[in-house]
């Protein structure tokens, strides 16, 4: 009787787990652009390198990524302007990327700083494609790319404070868990 009802359950939850995994691809553009992003602010921060091969490799895999989550959003009439608009936004973020690479600017800040002004140039880019596309999650990824640009700065500006506050935590925690294992260690 217990195998008898075990049979349906594992054939519901099949569907179910097919659904994920469908749900999961549908999202996966929208993760890609924001890991992508990420990558390569934090790939400038540890390295100290000049990254502007990364954004350059990264903007149009971005805008392919960009015309994948938007490609539902539009008319099947209309999705060949759809992506020849998205190409000239694209094209459009790149040039700008080189401009500023090229100009002066190079000289004045140094890479830390040129990795988040490209970084947020692509996150304006991924947002004026949720504009344009209508798809209100690729302009969600291109908020949180912004909002990673003052985060990141942030963070390695107060990297020593919250490892110091992380130590802290952490001996609270050894000290509260010795605490509790001497107090058991009593009563029993």
């Amino acid at each position: 009787m217990a195998e008898s009802n075990s049979a349906p359950s594992d054939g519901a939850a099949e569907p179910r787990r097919t659904r994920d995994w469908a749900s999961l691809l549908a999202e996966l553009p929208y993760y890609a652009i924001v890991i992508l992003g990420l990558i390569g602010v934090f790939w400038t921060s540890l390295f100290r390198a000049p990254t502007t091969t990364y954004w350059v490799i990264v903007t149009p895999i971005v805008g392919l990524l960009s015309i994948a989550g938007g490609w539902r959003h539009s008319q099947p009439g209309g999705r060949v302007a759809m992506i020849a608009t998205q190409i000239g936004q694209w094209v459009a973020v790149l040039v700008a990327m080189y401009l500023i690479d090229v100009s002066d600017v190079r000289g004045l800040v140094n890479n830390d700083a040129m990795g988040r002004m490209m970084l947020t140039l692509l996150a304006l880019g991924v947002f004026v494609s949720g504009l344009t596309l209508r798809a209100w999650k690729l302009c969600v990824a291109g908020v949180f790319l912004a909002v990673a640009v003052p985060l990141v700065a942030w963070f390695e500006q107060a990297a020593l404070i919250l490892l110091l506050i992380g130590g802290v935590l952490i001996a609270l925690g050894l000290a509260l868990w010795w605490a509790r294992a001497r107090l058991s260690h009593g009563h029993a």
